[in-house]
């Protein structure tokens, strides 16, 4: 970075980076790399992706989505809602009402127990999930808190789970330091004595 000093202000002339968060790909990859932290019946979860709504090409009957693309179950998707933003100072913005919403996929031919179209295995799933994120703190976001469930009352053997936590989330991707200075903190004042 360089400035120009002209009436004893700088300016800034350059791009400035900063290590940041964005509810994209580094948001993203928090949750996801927590979410790699749940395991369930001995083992990690393998497959934790974005929502692209994979459910759908998993149902679909031998078309070319679902012999192209399959993957292991249970799985957690990943998506996020409540996009809009508010202006902060400094070309930061800020989430206010972000949402982020967890589907968990999980297939269960038959419980074992005569329950047939009962599956009550991934309540036990959904409680891993809720203990990895109840209060978790990624970076720029506040505490993720869970707001809602939804329940699967049409299921075949592939239960659909999810839940929403909210969250406030500071985008800094375009911050602008105030006059083109990072802020170092505050300056020690430096205090003569004479006597």
């Amino acid at each position: 970075m360089s400035f120009i000093i002209h009436n004893s202000f700088p300016i800034a002339i350059g791009i400035i980076t900063h290590n940041c968060s964005v509810p994209t790909a580094s948001f993203f990859n928090n949750i996801k790399t927590r979410l790699q932290t749940v395991t369930f019946q001995g083992s990690a979860i393998s497959f934790i992706q974005q929502w692209n709504n994979q459910l759908e090409s998993l149902k679909a009957k031998d078309t070319e989505a679902n012999i192209l693309y399959s993957f292991s179950l249970p799985a957690l998707f990943i998506e996020f809602l409540n996009l809009e933003t508010e202006q902060l100072g400094n070309g930061n913005q800020v989430y206010a009402n972000l949402v982020v919403r967890i589907h968990i996929l999980h297939r269960e031919e038959d419980a074992g127990d005569g329950t047939m179209e009962q599956n009550l295995t991934v309540f036990s799933l959904r409680d891993v999930v809720q203990t990895a994120l109840q209060n978790f703190r990624p970076a720029g976001a506040s505490e993720f808190i869970r707001q809602k469930q939804e329940m699967d009352y049409h299921h075949d053997n592939v239960y659909h789970y999810v839940m929403d936590y909210g969250c406030t989330f500071i985008d800094t991707l375009t911050n602008q330091p105030v006059n083109g200075i990072i802020d170092a903190g505050p300056i020690k004042p430096q205090i003569s004595i004479t006597n």
